[in-house]
């Protein structure tokens, strides 16, 4: 999927010409940290502006053309994937991403909402299921044999999360497509997986996944 159809096109963004008054009081309407400062005649994107910017300037009234030159042209492509933009809001600490044409052409932005709901989707984190929280060695560690294993237990592994445990182990989360975990964990287990942790209701569900994508989605705390 292009980025282009996850574009939010309602963030407003600020013009050379503005004055640095009136980012400030954008920044506080829209309760944004950064703006876009784009030349609206011919989309040119010039970089993010923030608020520690323009309080850094010294005249109230001055523009911000002023300090464009000095911004951080920070944005993705619109043929690059979603991950990536996870990537850069998350080391940038950034609220969104401008995203730009193939003629490098200003188009909107990423919000953090819109990369929540496509990670969800992507994880399957919005769907009923059973999850199944596994550690295990490295070498140990094998995607096909937890699928096998799943369906051989006439289940389907809509997600699979790992993440790096200690120097050579490997925590992973499973998803599945249904509440029975139970033939699922007892195949695992005779492969040398050690289950740590069981939810076969949604009631707990959404809080293992907040916890899962703390490291992922640290970026929220913007």
């Amino acid at each position: 999927m292009s980025l282009k159809k996850l574009v939010d096109k309602n963030m407003p963004f600020l013009e050379p010409q503005q004055s640095v008054s009136d980012a400030l009081s954008m920044m506080d309407e829209f309760k944004v940290s950064h703006l876009p400062v784009v030349r609206k005649e011919n989309a040119e994107y010039l970089g993010l502006v923030s608020e520690d910017d323009i309080l850094d300037m010294d005249e109230e009234k001055s523009l911000v053309e002023n300090v464009a030159g000095d911004l951080k042209k920070i944005f993705i492509d619109e043929d690059r994937h979603i991950l990536e933009v996870l990537e850069v809001i998350s080391e940038e600490k950034i609220p969104f991403l401008p995203v730009l044409s193939r003629k490098e052409k200003y188009l909107g932005v990423i919000t953090h909402q819109t990369l929540i709901d496509k990670m969800a989707e992507a994880t399957s984190a919005n769907q009923k299921g059973g999850i199944i929280e596994i550690e295990t060695d490295a070498q140990n560690y094998s995607a096909a044999l937890i699928t096998g294993i799943s369906e051989n237990n006439s289940m389907k592994v809509m997600s699979l999360l790992t993440r790096p445990h200690g120097n050579k182990g490997i925590n992973a989360v499973i998803k599945l497509n249904g509440p029975d975990t139970s033939g699922v964990i007892q195949g695992l287990e005779r492969y040398g997986y050690k289950v740590k942790n069981v939810y076969q209701g949604d009631s707990k569900y959404s809080s293992l996944m907040k916890e899962r994508y703390d490291a992922l989605l640290s970026y929220l705390n913007v």
